[in-house]
């Protein structure tokens, strides 16, 4: 499945690159003509982005899986994406979070070491930010999580 992955991150920058090459100098400036940075190619990536991992994860993959999978991700902006495409990989982080369950505290160290060199505090974004969170939280259980103690005391009560 990682190899769809690669190959959607190839195809979305192939095009994104493509919607800017085929721009006339003035769309988008002044908020005329088709602007390359709204072209629905961005959205159907992030959203492409979202249906692989909620896929990837019906497989129930392993922690070494999820890594790899994570590691993707994370590195994708930097290693895959040019000028056109790097912000919507960038965004397309966010489904990261989505595999930080099926990591181990081992994987989530190494992400978070990852992150640090690749993405400086000062320069994150959001959903880069919220990442961090995720990872910095990894408990390192595989599947869903165990209720913490603190889970139980912030737990909603059926009202009688």
């Amino acid at each position: 499945m990682l190899e769809q992955l690669k190959e959607r991150y190839r195809q979305y920058d192939e095009e994104a690159t493509l919607v800017r090459k085929k721009a006339s100098p003035a769309d988008g400036l002044f908020g005329f003509g088709n602007d390359p940075k709204n072209h629905p190619c961005h959205e159907l990536f992030y959203e492409d982005i979202g249906k692989w991992t909620k896929a990837f994860l019906e497989t129930r993959p392993d922690a070494a899986d999820a890594l790899t999978a994570a590691r993707f991700l994370i590195e994708a902006p930097k290693t895959c994406g040019s000028r056109e495409s790097y912000w919507m990989m960038y965004a397309a982080q966010g489904w990261c979070r989505e595999l930080v369950n099926r990591l181990d505290a081992d994987g989530c160290a190494e992400l978070r070491t990852l992150f640090d060199e690749l993405y400086p505090k000062r320069d994150r974004m959001p959903v880069q930010q919220e990442l961090y969170k995720a990872l910095k939280k990894g408990t390192g259980r595989i599947g869903n999580s165990v209720p913490s103690i603190f889970g139980k005391l912030h737990e909603k009560k059926p009202v009688r």
